[in-house]
């Protein structure tokens, strides 16, 4: 009988030590997991549609219609004065009205990733290092003058 006893307690105690020692590793586990994950956490918002006239020889050709989606530091954002989107849709208007190498009576292929890397970089340099982590293209498209809506 004292042996079945001893036997009892000698199970219930491993079970409890068992089931101790397996809590604390899962929390451990998943407290190094909240640990490594970085402090900024990135939403993506859209910018709103720009039309950009694209001007050759003095003659209106038409537009490109451009929108952007980016993803920005929720935290910093909160802590802005001023929009980002006003920035990233200034320097991308500028830069394509701007680029003389974009000619559409002669189409080459357009160095969009280079635009969406300066455009993250001057908004970064404008409104703080990391704000940005990325800018991707929604839309961009053509119309000529001939078919835009009057």
């Amino acid at each position: 009988m004292v042996k079945l006893l001893i036997l009892a307690v000698w199970a219930s105690a491993l079970t409890a030590l068992s089931s101790y020692a397996a809590s604390e590793w899962r929390l451990s586990h998943v407290a190094g997991a909240h640990e490594a994950a970085p402090d900024r956490t990135y939403e993506y918002r859209k910018t709103r549609v720009i039309n950009v006239p694209v001007i050759a020889d003095g003659a209106l050709l038409g537009y490109v219609i451009m929108q952007f989606l980016y993803a920005i530091d929720a935290k910093q954002a909160e802590k802005l004065d001023v929009n980002p989107e006003a920035f990233i849709l200034d320097y991308a208007f500028r830069t394509i009205y701007g680029d003389p190498s974009l000619d559409f009576r002669h189409l080459d292929k357009y160095d969009i990733t280079g635009l969406t890397g300066q455009i993250r970089t001057v908004v970064n340099e404008k409104l703080g290092p990391k704000l940005i982590k990325e800018v991707l293209v929604q839309d961009f498209a053509y119309m000529p003058k001939d078919q835009a809506p009057k």
